[in-house]
């Protein structure tokens, strides 16, 4: 749907460049290349396999060059508004998908902060690190083959027309304050933050091209309260530190992250299980996304909404309900130090309080407070979200066996930087 709405754009005149990281690529150069033929559609892809089709063997040779992406996120239409936030492009980062779907969230700027959104994605565009498609490939599509795909991207788009999804979409409140053109607004300066793109190139602590630095402040002086949503949550030794300090000069803290059921990448969740209990010993409150929490709307209107499984994928910090971090950085080892990210901090009170209120709110319902014991072992307490009766547990929650096996062994594996 996303590419029909782009050759849609292309084909009424609108200049469309998009810039791509290459791992998720892989076997869609036809694809791209179709696309690419439009006039008006230019394609570029960040850090490339050299290997269009067999890259295995390249993650062995080139691995620490490869395996350092482009993580940023972000949306420009006429260099007068953009959206910047966590999501990827794909049917679970829109509540689309059957079987598995991310909690999400963006944001949609208008005014200066555009232009600087703006010149990041220039710089990207523009850096020796992206090679246009068509000359990546090598290869050339017919004009058959093009006019072949473009139809079928139109054809697919009028079958969804009146798909359950899209009638979902339709009532949102969203679509309706646009239509009206009366969206609501939060007014603030808005700073972005932003790694420079030679960071997948510059050893991993050369911190001249990472936003972390700017960053940290905001943690540091961070007094009354810090609400942290974040899936990935890797924070190391000093990260633990930073939150320690904050709780022991009277800042509130607070984390949401993925239960070991709710994240798509176990390995992560083997290393972050190493940093609970420093964090609630340091004060710091602790929560895990459960599965047994209220599901999508969408979820529903897809007629398998209790079979869908949901996860965090939310990146957004809150300080002292004054000022938001909403982007792409996740808390972990690859996101600060290999990989590229991008965010802004919104300096607005009234967002930063109705997105702390939301998410403290919301808490009980969606998930499990990890806590100890009286003898020093986790624990996980929440409440049955049909019956409304408090749980307990003493072991990960709706995780079998198996995924705790792994995610133990995991832990014990020398690869925290790599996560």
């Amino acid at each position: 749907m996303f590419a029909e709405r782009l050759l849609t754009a292309a084909q009424r005149g609108i200049q469309v460049r998009l810039l791509l990281d290459d791992m998720g690529t892989q076997g869609q150069d036809d694809y791209l290349l179709a696309l690419d033929a439009h006039p008006n559609i230019d394609i570029r892809i960040f850090n490339p396999f050299a290997n269009r089709k067999y890259r295995a063997l390249e993650y062995l040779y080139r691995f620490g060059i490869v395996t350092r992406r482009m993580h940023n996120k972000s949306l420009i239409i006429d260099g007068a508004a953009a959206i910047t936030g966590g999501r990827n492009i794909g049917d679970e980062y829109f509540d689309a998908h059957h079987q598995s779907n991310f909690l999400d969230m963006d944001v949609l700027i208008f005014g200066p902060a555009v232009t600087d959104v703006s010149a990041q994605f220039d710089q990207y565009w523009n850096s020796s690190l992206s090679y246009d498609i068509d000359i990546l490939s090598g290869t050339e599509e017919s004009p058959d083959d093009i006019q072949r795909q473009w139809q079928e991207l139109h054809e697919f788009a009028e079958s969804q027309k009146d798909n359950p999804y899209i009638e979902t979409l339709r009532a949102t409140p969203f679509l309706k304050y646009l239509n009206e053109k009366r969206l609501p607004i939060s007014i603030g300066p808005t700073t972005v933050l932003v790694d420079l793109p030679q960071k997948v190139r510059e050893p991993l602590f050369e911190e001249e091209t990472h936003l972390g630095p700017a960053l940290w402040e905001y943690f540091r002086e961070s007094s009354t309260e810090l609400v942290i949503l974040n899936p990935y949550f890797i924070p190391g030794e000093k990260g633990v530190d930073v939150l320690a300090q904050a709780v022991a000069r009277g800042c509130r803290v607070i984390v949401l992250t993925n239960s070991l059921a709710a994240n798509d990448v176990a390995a992560v969740h083997g290393h972050y299980s190493k940093y609970r209990k420093p964090l609630i010993q340091a004060g710091v409150e602790l929560y895990e996304l459960k599965l047994d929490r209220p599901y999508s709307r969408a979820g529903q209107e897809l007629d398998s909404a209790e079979a869908v499984k949901m996860g965090l994928h939310v990146k957004t910090f809150v300080f002292d309900r004054e000022k938001t971090f909403i982007g792409s950085l996740n808390l972990d080892p690859r996101s600060v130090y290999q990989n590229t990210e991008l965010g802004v901090i919104i300096d607005d009170a009234e967002m930063a309080n109705e997105i702390a209120t939301l998410a403290l709110e919301l808490l009980p319902d969606v998930a499990y407070r990890v806590e100890l014991d009286n003898s020093g072992s986790l624990m996980w307490s929440g409440k049955d979200y049909e019956t409304g009766e408090p749980i307990k547990l003493d072991h990960e929650p709706d995780a079998g066996i198996f995924l705790r096996l792994f995610a133990f062994v995991s832990r014990i594996l020398p690869v925290e930087s790599q996560l």
